[in-house]
């Protein structure tokens, strides 16, 4: 699931909320991304670890594994490890952002609500940044 000439940039949105995780599909669907959606993650987990993810987009409370644990995970090894990664968060004032941003590599982090178009912009920025454009 790389990105080549002929297709589009693979997504990965991990978010438990049915409703949210339908509009970030949609979000990064019209921003030009093939989307995958899992709705924990452990189920995002198995499917980064089994793919290759551009961009990984995922919420911090999830159910069976976190926002942190999965982007670690991720981090450590396999196909998605070098992925574009954001945190998205109802916690705005609980979390270390710097750390987990430094830890994590994050691209970005947002909070609920937060803009669709600038979470895709985002990821447009990070993948572009990441190719040396």
């Amino acid at each position: 699931m790389t990105t080549d000439a002929l297709s589009r940039p693979h997504a990965l949105v991990a978010e438990d909320d049915p409703a949210l995780a339908d509009v970030l599909r949609l979000a990064f669907t019209r921003a030009g991304f093939e989307v995958q959606v899992a709705r924990n993650g452990l189920d995002a987990l198995r499917l980064a670890t089994d793919n290759a993810y551009d961009v990984v987009c995922s919420d911090f409370q999830m159910p069976k594994l976190n926002g942190e644990q999965l982007l670690t995970a991720i981090r450590e090894g396999g196909p998605s490890q070098d992925a574009v990664c954001l945190l998205c968060s109802a916690k705005s004032y609980e979390l270390d952002c710097q750390r987990l941003k430094d830890a994590l590599g994050l691209c970005a982090v947002f909070y609920k609500p937060f803009s669709l178009a600038e979470i895709a912009a985002a990821a447009k920025d990070g993948l572009a940044a990441r190719a040396g454009v």
